[in-house]
């Protein structure tokens, strides 16, 4: 079995269906849901004593922490692509895991936001164009999170998951089921 550890709900939802999307077996991953970034990178969080074990009795042989970027103008210390990455290595080296561990950070192009904005930067440049327009017309400050809820949550996939964009994710994820 491998672990993979993330921020929240909607990010089980869309390791479910990547997974699938990629064909693979998704009874072999264990998810974690931390409930927020600053959980995950807390090391004294309850859920590491449980993956410990499940490491130590040899249940988990790979472990996979995916958190946002989110933005770098955000006051809290581990926010921003640099700083998330900073925070991430600290992490994994304090975990100090016997078994493969590896992150990936949710962003766009410009290497910032959280998984919506991920998702967001695949979509085709009339899709793209048009969210920027409203946006604009609009004239309050949009997140990728409301664009993302408000347009798109409720198709069921609408992302190419064959876009080159999750050419990264895609690779960490097949890592997961290769023997070590």
């Amino acid at each position: 079995m491998v672990a993979i550890l993330f921020e929240g709900k909607s990010d089980e939802e869309f390791f479910r269906s990547i997974l699938s999307f990629y064909q693979l077996d998704i009874s072999k991953i264990l998810f974690y849901n931390f409930q927020g970034k600053d959980n995950i990178l807390n090391i004294g969080h309850k859920k590491y004593d449980e993956i410990e074990i499940d490491i130590s009795v040899g249940k988990i042989q790979k472990v996979l922490v995916v958190v946002d970027a989110d933005n770098e103008s955000d006051q809290n210390p581990n926010r921003g692509f640099v700083k998330s990455k900073e925070a991430l290595k600290k992490l994994l080296s304090d975990l100090n895991f016997e078994v493969n561990i590896d992150f990936y950070i949710m962003c766009d192009e410009q290497k910032e936001g959280n998984l919506e904005s991920f998702l967001l930067s695949v979509l085709e440049d009339t899709q793209r164009k048009c969210i920027d327009t409203f946006k604009e017309c609009y004239q309050y400050e949009l997140s990728d999170k409301w664009v993302y809820n408000s347009f798109y949550k409720q198709k069921k996939h609408p992302f190419d998951f064959s876009h080159s964009n999750f050419d990264k994710l895609k690779q960490k994820l097949q890592n997961l089921y290769k023997e070590t």
